[in-house]
């Protein structure tokens, strides 16, 4: 999709997976982006740790001195989290939180104040927003989080011009389940399970989208905006469809069986 006039881009979580390929893929469009990561890998990128609130809006603002504005703004980094829901640490579910919600509503919310009619704001959500899974209640719950927010600023922003939308991705083939902070621990109550759950999904590896096919359309997503909601992955489309339609008890005991 070729725009006439550059954009300025702002992508979180751009040195590696599906933030390195969106910013591939909107500067080979012409665009401006500024990635904004722990490291700063890109000659427009910016150091900063999105669970930093601070570091957040001080480089929001750079770039919005720099280029003037912020046309699109995509919350993308993330991180996962597995293990007995009762069992990790009240450190580990705030890490979670702060990083997949508050990362993403924090940058979000300071581009917002240099974003004209015609602006977009995205986040890059998961599939596992839209339905829980044992022992990743947390990331579930956090990506879920980060929908709500998204859902609340597209009826805020509708008549103002600004286009919001969520990006729910299913599995894609990066380096995310190697990152993902596993906690083995299951206690009496549960024995091996958490690490029999996180090895099930694990060994679906070879199993997942290939990312440059996933982010191409991931990007035609954030070009589009014309919806709160977008889902990437057939098999995620219809597993949706199901929860929507099945009894919730059923649903879930399904799930609860398979992972």
């Amino acid at each position: 999709m070729k725009t006439n006039k550059p954009r300025v881009v702002v992508i979180s979580g751009t040195t590696s997976g599906i933030g390195e390929e969106l910013g591939r893929l909107y500067r080979e469009n012409g665009d401006i982006v500024v990635g904004i990561s722990r490291t700063a890998s890109g000659e427009n990128d910016i150091a900063a740790d999105v669970t930093d609130s601070a570091a957040v809006i001080a480089a929001v603002e750079k770039t919005a001195e720099r280029y003037g504005c912020i046309d699109v703004v995509i919350a993308n980094a993330g991180g996962g989290l597995s293990g007995a829901t009762e069992l990790l640490s009240a450190d580990d579910v705030r890490d979670q939180v702060a990083l997949n919600f508050f990362g993403a509503l924090d940058l979000v919310s300071a581009a917002l104040k240099y974003m004209d009619r015609g602006g977009k704001a995205i986040f890059i959500s998961s599939a596992c927003a839209l339905f829980a899974l044992p022992y990743r209640a947390i990331y579930c719950a956090s990506k879920a989080a980060v929908n709500m927010a998204a859902f609340g600023l597209y009826m805020e922003l509708k008549e103002h011009g600004i286009k919001v939308t969520s990006v729910c991705p299913g599995d894609i083939k990066t380096n995310f389940t190697a990152n993902r902070i596993k906690r083995s621990d299951g206690g009496e109550r549960y024995g091996d399970a958490p690490v029999v759950s996180a090895r099930k999904i694990d060994d679906r590896e070879n199993k997942r989208m290939d990312i440059k096919r996933a982010v191409k359309k991931i990007y035609k997503c954030c070009n589009k905006c014309r919806k709160p909601l977008y889902i990437i992955g057939f098999k995620y489309k219809v597993l949706n469809f199901l929860r929507r339609i099945l009894p919730q008890k059923l649903f879930l005991d399904v799930t609860a069986k398979l992972f």
